[in-house]
């Protein structure tokens, strides 16, 4: 009787232990690419919207995670977005999020021709970053031309141990100078006379509800608008002083 008892409770076990990881192994994280031109009409407008400096990527979906899009923009920050398109935060913050990031900026990251390894920016450009941004890590970095100072150094430099993550955006010229620092802002937080300003020269085209402070070297404070209408396939970065002075368009 007890040997049939033994057996009983061994077999229990057994089945206990087959069904905790069965159940174990459905709960793994999983995730595959995804065509930019897949995901959710949310999830595009919204990076357009509050990333019109930015464009994607890359895109992941995942499975078993809150999260059912991971998105890696241009600039390798990683926002994650639900099955509806609504967007979480920071890719970094959910399952399959940060491991999905590869190696900001370092060799083989496929990434485009612009794009500078970290390893390689100038040691003045770091050393400045050191200086002026403890506490900061270079995140990104990228070459590009912009209205009204030309070729540029990009880089992007996150405070660590924040969440949601405190992104900055700073720009260098060619010969490793600092010019400016570039944060996101809403649109309806800008001065009056930018508002009234693009009101009145871009009223019928699509404003980003995104816009970029820009404070200059010498402190002096610029407003960038992002603007677009797909059906035109207009794309305009519209710069601004902050008295409403129109610097450039671009």
């Amino acid at each position: 009787m007890k040997k049939i008892e033994i057996i009983m409770l061994i077999s229990l076990l057994a089945l206990f232990s087959c069904k905790k990881e069965n159940s174990g192994t459905s709960s793994v994280v999983s995730s595959s690419s995804v065509n930019v031109t897949d995901l959710p009409a949310t999830v595009t407008n919204y990076i357009s919207n509050n990333y019109p400096d930015a464009t994607i990527y890359s895109a992941t979906r995942v499975t078993n995670s809150q999260a059912t899009y991971i998105v890696t923009l241009s600039t390798e920050e990683q926002l994650a977005f639900d099955g509806n398109g609504n967007c979480l935060g920071d890719g970094g913050g959910f399952p399959g999020g940060d491991s999905l990031h590869h190696g900001h900026g370092h060799p083989g990251h496929g990434c485009p021709g612009n794009w500078i390894n970290i390893d390689s920016l100038p040691g003045a450009i770091k050393s400045y970053i050191t200086t002026n941004y403890p506490g900061y890590q270079i995140w990104h970095a990228e070459k590009d031309s912009i209205c009204p100072t030309g070729g540029v150094i990009e880089v992007m430099i996150r405070k660590t141990g924040t969440r949601p993550p405190e992104d900055v955006k700073l720009f260098f010229d060619q010969a490793n100078n600092y010019l400016m620092m570039g944060q996101r802002i809403r649109f309806i937080d800008m001065s009056q006379v930018v508002k009234d300003y693009i009101s009145a020269n871009f009223g019928t085209i699509h404003r980003c509800d995104r816009a970029e402070k820009l404070t200059l070297a010498g402190s002096s404070i610029n407003y960038a608008v992002y603007l677009d209408q797909e059906r035109l396939r207009l794309h305009k970065r519209v710069v601004l002083t902050e008295s409403g002075t129109l610097v450039c368009e671009q």
